[in-house]
């Protein structure tokens, strides 16, 4: 329902895949050889029509590339190093908050006069699809940092975002990570939602007071706070956040995508991909068959809480699902992060100059308090790599301050 893809291009990911020896257990999204094989392409401003995967490809790489190409060396110039946006020794960090504040519909006004109406469409509903937001109200550089983690080459694009999967599944991934850490001692408490985080510098009781919504108490002498970014300001700290970090908070993240799994009579379109936009699903495409010999789609959609709560209206989730191929829908099987209350949205997108304003605010820490999510994350941003990447380095941190503060260890250096 939320993460799926992995690729060997998440260093983070590969490294606890190999050690669940679960690296090269995968299994291929799209599958060719069923009927329906080809992409539907209907978008605004263009006749609607059946096109080959690969013609698909071309008409979305080319209006792509020619989007995030802010330097006329697709985006090598100005983002040679994805992991280190801000203040690496190749980009003047002016040079990088100049272009943070763009929106997506502004670099689109300055190009749109060399797209034709295809790929204008086209290009509006993947920026869309990949932001969760509006064109007004998403970065252009969250897209050029997208592209430079592709190696600076959307033709990358599909082996490192929607290709490969755990056989298993990312629930059994995240379950050996969990029985992991239980082995080397995790004590958790589940259903326990947390109002607010204290930071009592002289208490002998533990330096840190977690309160939950029961009045529970939980100490300790560090708390490391995975709360998603959406979700933060529903917690109350002690002493204050700082006035940048909570106007960050306040802010939030523009992502409120819509993902929605389909089981469809017939496995013909298992090899099909297509798009429809505008609509409340506007892409579609095939995932596998099911043991019943039904074909999976999996559909997505931008902001459409407006006018869209799927949860409550399923004819129209059905409604756009046939709007992007005929199709009978004999189930759909889906979670909706933007209602969630844990969540409020879907995998972190930030506007024009969120990253630059506030990316290196949001990853300091607080006192006792160290905050890990891969909603700041300095790579794979709104990834599960970014998670993990995010949640290393405050650990290790943790760990540091812990050992420091410990005065009955020996700290000699010992062969």
């Amino acid at each position: 329902m939320g993460g799926t893809y992995v690729t060997h291009h998440f260093g983070y990911v590969l490294g606890e895949l190999q050690r669940y020896k679960m690296d090269r257990d995968l299994i291929v999204s799209h599958q060719e050889g069923y009927e329906n094989n080809y992409y539907t392409l209907n978008v605004e401003g263009a006749p609607a029509r059946n096109v080959s995967h690969e013609e698909a490809g071309q008409i979305t790489s080319s209006a792509w590339d020619l989007f995030v190409d802010i330097d006329g060396n697709s985006c090598r110039n100005i983002c040679p190093l994805p992991h280190s946006q801000l203040d690496n020794i190749m980009v003047s960090r002016a040079d990088v908050e100049a272009i943070d504040k763009i929106s997506c519909k502004e670099r689109i006004d300055q190009i749109k006069h060399l797209l034709t109406a295809e790929q204008l469409g086209t290009l509006s509903a993947v920026i869309m699809l990949v932001t969760g937001g509006k064109l007004e109200n998403s970065s252009l550089w969250e897209c050029i940092r997208t592209h430079a983690l592709l190696i600076h080459d959307s033709a990358n694009l599909a082996d490192l975002w929607t290709t490969y999967k755990l056989r298993e599944g990312q629930s059994a991934f995240a379950r050996r990570i969990f029985d992991d850490a239980v082995d080397f001692g995790l004590e958790y408490a589940f259903k326990t939602p947390v109002t607010a985080i204290a930071d009592e510098i002289d208490s002998t009781e533990g330096r840190v007071k977690v309160t939950t919504a029961n009045n529970g108490i939980f100490r300790s002498h560090r708390v490391i706070s995975t709360i998603p970014l959406n979700i933060l300001k529903t917690v109350q700290f002690s002493p204050p956040l700082s006035p940048k970090r909570q106007e960050a908070i306040n802010l939030g993240h523009i992502n409120f995508m819509t993902k929605i799994h389909a089981v469809v009579e017939g496995s013909g379109l298992a090899s099909w991909n297509g798009m429809c936009s505008p609509g409340y699903i506007a892409q579609g495409y095939g995932d596998g068959v099911t043991a019943q010999g039904s074909a999976h789609i999996v559909g997505f959609g931008g902001d459409e809480r407006e006018n869209f709560t799927p949860e409550h209206e399923p004819e129209k989730v059905i409604a756009a699902f046939q709007a992007l191929h005929p199709m009978n829908v004999e189930k759909t099987v889906f979670h909706n992060w933007c209602t969630d209350p844990w969540a409020n949205g879907g995998p972190a997108w930030w506007a024009p100059e969120y990253m630059s304003k506030y990316q290196d605010e949001l990853q300091k820490r607080h006192g006792a308090i160290l905050f890990a999510s891969g909603d700041w994350a300095h790579g794979w941003r709104a990834s599960i790599d970014g998670a993990i990447e995010q949640g290393a380095l405050c650990a290790i941190e943790a760990l540091r301050d812990l050992r420091l503060t410990d005065v009955s260890h020996d700290h000699q250096p010992k062969l």
